[in-house]
């Protein structure tokens, strides 16, 4: 019963933004050192400070590059030198119960501090990497994924 309610609620958030044709950003950029880009649709995209991040974005940094995000609920993630990372689902529905972030590491660095999903349900975030998958039971992790 409890996965059908989910499942109605979710179907009730997304559904507005299905119509518009226009995905909300659930983030921006607040740092960026040297080559960022993003892939979004097919597309790469150069990313400047105060650039909007959406579900599905595709991160990368270049060489000597870095970026800093803060999420809808204060989440902040940075990458570090030769990263990219999948933001695979984010939901920050706090007034519906509904908070989720789900990330895929592919390559490089990764820093995560909590926001409101994390501290409000942990179990909410998760994090995968070519090697395993994290769960959030903290506030903070610093974790390294090797190219494979």
């Amino acid at each position: 019963m409890k996965k059908l309610f989910v499942l109605c609620l979710m179907t009730a958030l997304l559904l507005p933004c299905l119509a518009m044709g226009k995905e909300l950003p659930i983030g921006k950029t607040k740092t960026i050192k040297g080559d960022v880009v993003v892939v979004r649709g097919g597309k790469e995209l150069s990313v400047n400070i105060g650039d909007r991040v959406y579900r599905n974005d595709t991160i990368r940094t270049g060489s000597d590059s870095t970026v800093g995000i803060i999420f809808e609920d204060n989440t902040i993630l940075s990458l570090g030198p030769n990263s990219a990372i999948v933001i695979e689902e984010y939901i920050f529905a706090p007034e519906k119960g509904v908070l989720s972030m789900v990330a895929r590491i592919l390559r490089g660095t990764a820093s995560y501090l909590s926001g409101i999903i994390g501290k409000q349900s942990p179990e909410a975030v998760k994090f995968h990497t070519p090697d395993a998958t994290i769960g959030i039971r903290g506030t903070q992790f610093l974790v390294r994924a090797e190219n494979q």
